[in-house]
């Protein structure tokens, strides 16, 4: 385990590089607060597409993907399937509404402290502590939809402005925070902190200008999206109560890098009072309500179980009343090899299982079977619910392990079939292409001659990838080099290696210029 010291140091460099960040990436954009009006809700969001003087979208995209890649080798990320599907469908509708782009990815940190925060490119990062301490879907949306302001706002990415720059300082201090807050609390929040009293004289009354207008088009976002605008002053209040009750230490991070002010809580309240209570243009029936009642339950619950939050009497007693705690225990027996339990505990969501309407209840489901050694029985349910949802990317990494668990030749080519579309729709997702290397390892190991060595080199360039996102490149391209002799070899069965050669080569240049990008 890296030593408490260590990972301090490893914030500060990251502290530092953000700094540098600010340097060339900085300038205030400021927009007038709309007259109250009952109506004003629905004026159409600004865009800043066409703007001058801001960063390209290659370069904005490139500052995205280096913070990714600082995210995934410093932190401690939650990599739930389900959690991270349900979550990241939030993010993208939201994102939907205010954004021609879609967001880079979403980071869901393994740390109790309420925090979200935003980078270039719609990097978006959320704090399990948040859907914990969270008391509504609408409530995880207005701090999803604050964050997504910022993005497309551009409050991070505006040029020739000396104070603007202090903003990606505190974006700085907040990553750094994250990368100790899992080891020691109080450590990741001194570095925030700490970052806040650097610009505390200089950029305080800016701040406040940009998370005024985050909250603003935050609100309109939410608004469009068909979600309640009230459960952000609601939230707002919750963050104020525990910060002016609570030691330093527990201060929401959140507040420490968007300073909650008296004034901002009641503009938000007062903003709230002037949006119709449905929203017109997206009708929210009871059904839909229903769901996302059902949906924020199941999350909240089921995060509290893989981040051990909630400890099994915990479960026990909210089982009761509750039916996402209900699902969270099912698995917590499941881990503990209490398989009748686990059934019983299962039994009021049978006919959801059956029906295929509750995806995380049929999950709970198949891992039971699968732990019970029923794989085929379990397989077969998730093939049956991923094809009434094949956009669903959680469905398929479950599916993907359960035929990688039985290390088939014949299963290990279905995995590769299951996910290389998604590696064609996110390049970024180590998780798909963790996955795809193991198929291709079972594969070598059961071929032989041209056959083997292709799959070895698959074996290397999915390695390559998963390295490369984990922002180990040097390694990357170590693993590629290896990949290119393999290629090379393939002339002895006479066979053109010239367009495997060229792939190579790319991914070698892709790695080689990210290695390459300095955020200055």
């Amino acid at each position: 385990m890296i030593s408490m010291n260590k990972k301090i140091l490893q914030s500060g460099i990251v502290l530092l590089i953000f700094s540098i960040i600010s340097n060339s990436y900085a300038h205030e954009h400021v927009y007038l607060e709309q007259q109250n009006s009952s109506n004003s809700w629905t004026n159409h969001l600004a865009n800043l597409d066409s703007q001058d003087g801001l960063i390209d979208r290659q370069q904005s995209l490139q500052i995205g993907e280096w913070a990714l890649r600082q995210l995934n080798s410093s932190t401690d990320i939650l990599h739930d399937p389900w959690l991270q599907e349900s979550l990241q469908s939030i993010v993208w509708q939201l994102n939907a509404v205010a954004r021609q782009d879609a967001p880079l990815a979403l980071t869901i940190i393994n740390d109790k402290q309420i925090n979200a925060f935003a980078v270039p490119a719609g990097l978006i990062g959320l704090n399990i502590g948040l859907i914990d301490k969270a008391r509504s879907l609408d409530e995880v949306a207005s701090v999803i939809a604050h964050e997504i302001a910022h993005v497309s706002q551009r409050h991070y990415q505006h040029r020739n402005n000396e104070k603007n720059k202090l903003l990606l300082m505190q974006l700085g201090g907040l990553l750094a925070g994250i990368a100790v807050a899992s080891s020691d609390g109080e450590a990741g929040t001194a570095v925030m902190m700490g970052t806040q009293a650097m610009s505390a004289n200089t950029s305080a009354s800016f701040s406040r200008g940009q998370e005024r207008e985050a909250d603003r088009i935050g609100m309109q976002i939410m608004a469009e999206a068909g979600y309640d605008v009230n459960a952000m002053p609601s939230f707002f209040a919750l963050m104020n109560q525990q910060t002016q009750t609570n030691s330093k230490s527990f201060i929401p991070s959140f507040v420490l890098s968007h300073p909650l002010t008296a004034e901002r809580l009641s503009e938000s309240r007062q903003r709230a009072t002037n949006y119709p209570k449905q929203n017109k243009h997206l009708q929210i029936n009871q059904d839909t309500i229903n769901h996302r009642q059902q949906l924020f339950d199941q999350m909240q619950w089921w995060g509290r179980y893989v981040a051990g939050l909630a400890n099994k009497t915990e479960l026990i007693q909210a089982s009761k009343t509750s039916r996402g705690a209900k699902l969270a225990l099912a698995m917590q027996l499941i881990d503990e090899r209490q398989f009748s339990q686990a059934r019983k505990t299962l039994q009021p969501f049978d006919n959801e299982i059956q029906n295929l309407t509750n995806p995380l209840a049929v999950i709970v489901w198949a891992k039971l079977e699968h732990r019970q050694g029923n794989s085929q029985q379990a397989i077969a349910k998730l093939k049956n619910l991923q094809e009434i949802l094949p956009e669903r990317r959680d469905v398929r990494l479950y599916l993907a392990d359960m035929y990688l668990a039985q290390h088939q030749s014949t299963d290990a080519q279905t995995v590769l079939r299951l996910l290389q579309p998604l590696s064609r729709q996110n390049p970024r997702d180590v998780q798909v292409w963790q996955r795809l290397q193991q198929a291709s390892q079972i594969l070598a190991k059961s071929s032989e001659g041209k056959s083997k060595i292709l799959h070895e080199i698959n074996v290397l360039r999915y390695r390559a990838y998963v390295e490369f996102w984990q922002n180990d490149l040097k390694t990357a391209i170590t693993s590629l080099t290896q990949a290119k002799k393999l290629a090379e070899s393939l002339v002895q069965y006479q066979q053109s290696n010239t367009a495997l050669l060229a792939v190579i080569q790319q991914q070698i240049d892709q790695i080689q210029q990210a290695n390459a990008f300095k955020p200055s």
